[in-house]
């Protein structure tokens, strides 16, 4: 009981933090996939990784004097606002920052106070002026977050072709963005891949004409049709308000509880 008790208090202490700290909480290295999906991703809470990238060349090379001599010269996109608040409400309206194009040395300059301007300046872009714009800096960093793309696997989009013979063929959908998936069959799971699916315990149901299933959010479910059929389906965005809490409250408590 001493172990059950201790258990409790310490839940109880973290969730006392989750109501009071006011502050991003710090990991000392990156999650598994499954904490980051339980923990950080499906109650969308921030957090901070310490040296995530501090293997990343950019971290020591990307000073003024090495982005002058890679792409001084280059012109790139620089958003300009009176106080630096861009895509904000201004007096009623909601104000984008003007736009202007220049080398990245005068932008440096105007960084630096080498030369005066007014308004506040900066290099930014809602698409990824990294890739656009600056792709001579693309080997200082990795192409991708690795612990993360573990946890959400990114798939080209495609879609089925009907051949006439009647063949299928999959042709990739051009220009669009990948799409994040876990590629995991529950009629035939991979349990080499996905160990913590051994664990996993169905609830089966038959939905009849005119009953109505609730499917709560971040329930893992598989649809087979008995019969030609219509359905309707409702979606509702899930809010990550005080009852996920204590969702995950008891689920800590039970797993306790099993350990005992």
């Amino acid at each position: 009981m001493q172990s059950v008790r201790e258990s409790l208090w310490r839940l109880a202490q973290e969730a006392r933090e989750l109501y009071l700290n006011d502050s991003v909480p710090y990991l000392e290295q990156p999650p598994t996939p499954l904490e980051l999906q339980r923990n950080w991703l499906c109650p969308n809470k921030p957090f901070i990784v310490r040296n995530a990238i501090s293997h990343w060349p950019a971290v020591s090379k990307w000073t003024t004097t090495y982005l002058r001599e890679m792409i001084g010269k280059q012109t790139v996109s620089v958003a300009v606002t009176p106080n630096g608040y861009a895509d904000a409400v201004h007096e009623g309206r909601f104000v984008m920052p003007e736009e202007r194009q220049m080398p990245l040395a005068d932008f440096l300059d105007i960084i630096e106070r080498k030369r005066s301007a007014s308004g506040v300046f900066y290099v930014q872009k809602q698409c990824s002026n990294l890739t656009e714009e600056f792709p001579q800096l693309l080997p200082d960093i990795d192409p991708h977050i690795l612990w993360m793309s573990e946890a959400l696997e990114f798939f080209q989009p495609a879609t089925y072709k009907v051949n006439e013979d009647g063949s299928f063929d999959v042709i990739d959908v051009q220009n669009a963005e990948k799409v994040p998936w876990i590629p995991l069959d529950p009629l035939n799971p991979d349990l080499s891949r996905y160990p913590e699916y051994s664990h996993a315990r169905p609830l089966h149901c038959t939905v009849r004409a005119g009953e109505m299933l609730y499917l709560p959010s971040l329930w893992f479910h598989h649809v087979q049709q008995s019969h030609g059929c219509i359905a309707v389906n409702f979606w509702y965005d899930m809010e990550y308000d005080i009852k996920y809490n204590y969702f995950q409250f008891l689920d800590s408590v039970t797993k306790a509880m099993n350990t005992v």
